[in-house]
């Protein structure tokens, strides 16, 4: 099920559709960097070459975790081998 909406990206209002569940990450990794939704969303559609907007979206939050999850698991194996 796609949620609609509205955004503001770089001044002008535009609306995207997401699952739940993006619209979750969408909010949390906004949160996380300290920047509004539609801040974060002007940030993505800068950097979205010829994807579509709501792609860019999906990849962007996808690849976000997969870096967090990584992130995570290096400073668990450094700390269970006794490294800072």
């Amino acid at each position: 099920m796609l949620i609609r909406r509205n955004i503001t990206v770089d001044g002008h209002r535009t609306s995207i559709r997401l699952e739940p569940e993006f619209w979750a990450g969408l909010t949390n990794i906004a949160q996380r960097e300290r920047v509004t939704v539609d801040q974060l969303c002007t940030e993505i559609d800068s950097g979205a070459g010829k994807l579509l907007r709501t792609a860019a979206v999906r990849v962007f939050i996808t690849s976000y975790m997969l870096r967090l999850a990584q992130h995570r698991r290096k400073r668990k194996a450094q700390r269970a081998s006794g490294r800072p």
